[in-house]
């Protein structure tokens, strides 16, 4: 059996021995950053800093604030974060009595619950022979709704300790007696069907007192349990090791079946059982546990009502849902060109290998009735298959792959990559990161995009590649088609006049026939310029051909017009040339990529602010 690891006390002030005064134990409870560094805090007793440095999940030992038979009476308690600041992030005024011990505890983190003070007076009188003295705290602001936080605390076979079934968050049990011995301890849901902190076995002997806290948010800092003991000194207690994983669910919703965001609200029952309402479009639940560690929940049935609450499900389904597994079950589909439904993932948070981060890719895009019309696959911005996948249809799943952590910029694209239908931004993806990222939206009542989940729950839209709308200097330079070997064009863009200049670099449609000659370069060389004005990502331009030129010489030469050329982009990659030439009677258009894509990151970042 595990026994208490006793932590060494701040020694910041003396501690007062154990005799009678008015002795105040500080604790810092109060999980409101992701770093214990980002915890620490100055507390201030009537204007004056005692205490500086304290981070989270450390208490000051019991200090004297007065001598015997004196009683300090109203006493301002302040805490401020980081240490001395300007203004307190808690403060609050206690009536302090003669000759008794106190414990203050900070508490809420800000999000879920507010940031506050928890006075409690602290029992000195020793327990009955043969017992312990304990009382439970709930410190643990790991809700947003008061009534949400509310727990039981069992032993590990179930049996509620002391009636407390049902404690909220800032609550206590007042201090009781219990038999000394070695005691199994978990903190769970009200109706004990979730376990949510869950301790190893704790030795307690004959004659102690001890302040059992539940503590942390499971965001900025883990759900566990703090102890306060009798004579001021505390210790973090230790969790269940190896203990069997819960069965989680993440449940998200990705049917975009209304316009309006609130439209899309919807609630969602587990076996009969409201869980979940309010939930909108992109909104994702995070995992919540529906069975303890080692115990399978077996066919679980799954209902989303829209509106919330409404008398008919919207979606149903059955699932049977395998022990210590985490899942996430999506709503999917906009009930017009793909039906509702509900589409269960099996999730693989093992870490992936050190270097490397692991993604699955899931197909959540309902934007074409015909189900092979939503095949696409996903490539990099330099047109590369990711993963071999292509010809992915809506309600598919690739899998997990781990790639080696870094920048990555990808797109969703025709399953032969020639149009490109989702741009994703640059992410990046660190060393031992686990994503799903989800094509959403329908193009319709809500636009195309991404979703990621994580491995620990938590969800984000990624950003996409700001709309192609207008052109900018980023398309300067050369472009070319991939069939036409030694021919291209080299364009100029100016934004200030609205308009571009084009020099197309091309030959005759015949070799020479051998009594030409030319001192430079082949006597079919030919080459036209164009210049006009564009609107939006078309240009549309006039073709001249030059005439009486000689080579580096200043003579005058003839510009004669000859038709038109017309340069539509697609985006910073590729464009589509059409031409029409008056003299040759020659019209046609030709593709148009980039020579180079080391320009394509400037000619993206262009976009968002097009140049006036």
């Amino acid at each position: 059996m595990k026994s208490i690891k006793l932590l060494t006390q701040l020694g910041l002030l003396t501690t007062a021995s154990l005799a009678s005064a008015t002795q105040v134990n500080v604790n810092h409870l109060a999980p409101f950053a992701d770093t214990l560094e980002g915890t620490a805090v100055s507390i201030d007793v009537n204007g004056t800093e005692v205490l500086s440095g304290v981070q989270y999940l450390q208490s000051s030992g019991y200090l004297e604030l007065a001598g015997p038979g004196v009683a300090p009476g109203e006493t301002t308690l302040q805490v401020f974060a980081p240490p001395g600041a300007d203004t307190a992030a808690i403060e609050a005024t206690v009536e302090l009595a003669a000759d008794t011990f106190y414990s203050v505890t900070a508490i809420g983190d800000g999000v879920n619950q507010p940031l506050s003070l928890l006075p409690l007076v602290d029992n000195q009188m020793t327990p009955s022979d043969g017992n312990f003295m304990i009382r439970v705290i709930h410190a643990a602001p790991f809700a947003a709704d008061l009534n949400d936080t509310a727990a039981s605390v069992r032993l590990d076979d179930g049996t509620i300790v002391n009636g407390l079934s049902s404690v909220l968050f800032g609550q206590d049990s007042g201090f009781f007696e219990l038999p000394a011995g070695t005691y199994d301890l978990n903190v769970s849901t009200a109706d004990g069907s979730t376990r949510l902190i869950d301790l190893a076995p704790l030795d307690l002997p004959a004659g102690i007192t001890v302040n059992v806290f539940a503590t942390g948010d499971g965001v900025n800092q883990d759900v566990g349990a703090y102890a306060v003991f009798g004579d001021g000194s505390s210790a973090a207690l230790n969790l269940e090791e190896n203990a069997p994983a819960p069965t989680r669910v993440n449940v998200a919703h990705l049917a975009p079946f209304a316009a309006s965001l609130a439209d899309t609200a919807v609630s969602i029952d587990v076996n009969g059982n409201e869980v979940l309402t309010g939930v909108q479009y992109k909104q994702t639940s995070g995992y919540l546990a529906l069975a303890d560690g080692g115990v399978a929940p077996g066919d679980t049935l799954l209902e989303v009502f829209a509106p919330p609450g409404a008398d008919a499900a919207a979606i149903m389904a059955e699932v049977n849902l395998a022990a210590e597994t985490d899942y996430t079950v999506v709503a999917i589909g906009d009930g017009f060109n793909q039906d509702l439904n509900l589409l269960a993932l099996v999730d693989d948070n093992t870490p992936p290998a050190d270097g490397f981060f692991k993604v699955r890719v899931v197909h959540s895009a309902p934007f074409a009735a015909n189900l092979a019309d939503t095949a696409v696959s996903i490539r990099t911005d330099g047109g590369d298959l990711v993963g071999g996948l292509t010809g992915v249809e809506f309600g598919q799943a690739s899998g997990y792959l781990e790639l080696p952590a870094g920048t990555y910029d990808l797109n969703v694209a025709t399953p032969d990559g020639s149009v490109r239908l989702i741009d994703l931004a640059p992410v990046t993806l660190n060393n031992g990161d686990i994503v799903t990222v989800f094509a959403i939206g329908d193009g319709v009542n809500q636009p195309l995009g991404f979703l990621a989940t994580f491995g620990d729950g938590s969800s984000a839209p990624l950003a996409v590649e700001p709309e192609f709308t207008t052109l900018t200097p980023g398309l300067n330079g050369s472009w070319f088609n991939h069939d036409t070997d030694g021919q291209g064009f080299f364009i100029e863009v100016f934004p200030e006049l609205g308009t571009m200049f084009v020099a197309w670099f091309t030959y005759d449609t015949t070799f020479a026939d051998g009594n030409e000659t030319a001192v430079v370069g082949e006597p079919n060389h030919r080459w036209l310029t164009a210049q006009g004005p564009f609107d939006g990502t078309t240009g549309e331009l006039e073709v001249y051909i030059t005439s009486g030129g000689i080579f580096n010489q200043d003579n005058a030469v003839q510009r004669t017009p000859d038709g038109t050329l017309t340069i539509d982009f697609d985006d910073c990659r590729s464009a589509e040339a059409t031409y029409s030439l008056v003299s040759s009677g020659l019209a046609g258009t030709i593709p148009l990529t980039r020579i180079s894509g080391s320009t394509v990151a400037f000619c993206e970042s262009l976009l968002a602010t097009p140049a006036q």
